[in-house]
C-alpha cells in the first residue's frame, strides 16, 4: 500500500522528538541528566513544527526527576506524543541515574531508562487513493514495544558534557500483517555546554547538540545564549540542513522558567511553512537550587 511505503520511508529519518530549547530540556533525550539538580524539577514542552502546513508535525514532552537523599542517585518519568496527521508516536519511560565524584568541582553521571512506545495510524484520518482498498478505513493501526535508553553526562556548575543513545533494542515494527515498516532505530546524542562570565551581569552560554542516526548525516545544532542576571536570556541558534532559530525565556525566583523559541525554515518548506513554534515550562520545588548545570 502506498501509505506503508510512505511510512517506511519515514522511518529512515529521524523517529526521536527534537526541541530547540534542548539547553532547558536535557533530560529529555538523556537519563543521565535525571537527579543532577538538587531539586525536584518538572518540565513540559510542547512544539508545533512547520506552522500552516496541514497535518504537520506536534510534539508534547512531560517529565519529573529528583535526586535521592544522598545526592548519589536521580529517579525521574517522562511520557509524551509525537504526532503528524494520521500517524502517532507516544511513550512513557521510567529512569534511574547514578552519580558519581570525579574532581571537586565535577560529577559524572550514569543513567538509563525503561520503558514502552506505541506507535499508531488512525485510518479514519486518511482518504485512500485506491477506493477498493479498505485496509485501513475506519481502523486504528497500533503496535506496542519495550524501549530503553542510556546516557552518561559529566557536569559541574559551569559546563556539561553528554552522551547518549535511545531506541536501544531496535525493534521492528510491523503494523499490517505481512508488512514491515522498518525498525525503532537507534538514535545518538552527543551535547555540551560552557557558561562564560563576563561580567557581573552577563554571562555567555554556547552549546551544542550533534543528532545521528545511521545512515544519515549528523544533524548538528549550534546555540548561543546572553543571560542576563542570571535569569533573563536570548539567543539564537542553526541547525544544519534544517533551520535557525531565535528563543527568549525568564526564571522567576529560581523556580518557574519560562522559555520560547521560533523556528525559520532553511530548507524547501519554507516557501509553505510559518515557522516552528516551542514553549517550554520548567518547575523546580523542594529544596534550594544548587548551582549545577541548567537543563
Amino acid at each position: 500500500m502506498f501509505l506503508v511505503f510512505g511510512m517506511q520511508q519515514g522511518l529512515k529519518s529521524q523517529q526521536i522528538q527534537q526541541f530547540s530549547q534542548y539547553f532547558l530540556s536535557g533530560y529529555s533525550f538523556n537519563p543521565a541528566f535525571a537527579g543532577v539538580q538538587e531539586n525536584f524539577e518538572a518540565l513540559a514542552t510542547h512544539r508545533t513544527q512547520w506552522a500552516g502546513i496541514t497535518d504537520a508535525p506536534r510534539t508534547y514532552f512531560l517529565g519529573l526527576h529528583a535526586p535521592s537523599e544522598s545526592r548519589k542517585m536521580g529517579f525521574g518519568g517522562s511520557v509524551f506524543t509525537d504526532g503528524a496527521g494520521p500517524t502517532r508516536r507516544t511513550g512513557l519511560q521510567g529512569t534511574y541515574s547514578y552519580q558519581l565524584r570525579v574532581t571537586e568541582h565535577s560529577k559524572l553521571s550514569l543513567g538509563v531508562s525503561f520503558g514502552l512506545t506505541q506507535f499508531s495510524i488512525d485510518g479514519t484520518q486518511i482518504t485512500l487513493r485506491d477506493n477498493d482498498d479498505q485496509a485501513l478505513v475506519n481502523s486504528m493501526q497500533a503496535e506496542l514495544k519495550p524501549d530503553a535508553s542510556f546516557g552518561v553526562l559529566w557536569y559541574s556548575d559551569k559546563f556539561y558534557a553528554g552522551l547518549s543513545a535511545a531506541q536501544l533494542f531496535n525493534n521492528e515494527l510491523s503494523l499490517f500483517e505481512g508488512d514491515s515498516e522498518g525498525r525503532m532505530a537507534l538514535h545518538y546524542f552527543l551535547t555540551g555546554g560552557y557558561e562564560f562570565s563576563i561580567n557581573e551581569q552577563f554571562d555567555v552560554e554556547p552549546s551544542v547538540l550533534v543528532k545521528y542516526l545511521n545512515p544519515l548525516d549528523p544533524q548538528i545544532d549550534l546555540s548561543t545564549r546572553v543571560i542576563y542576571k542570571g535569569n533573563l536570556w536570548l539567543g539564537g541558534s542553526y541547525r544544519t540542513n534544517d533551520a535557525a532559530a531565535v528563543f527568549a525565556g525568564y526564571e522567576i525566583m529560581n523556580y518557574l522558567t519560562l522559555g520560547y523559541s521560533i523556528d525559520f525554515t532553511t530548507s524547501e518548506l519554507r516557501n509553505y511553512s510559518n515557522g516552528t513554534h516551542e514553549i517550554f515550562l520548567g518547575i523546580r520545588f523542594g529544596k534550594e537550587k544548587m548551582t549545577e548545570p541548567e537543563q
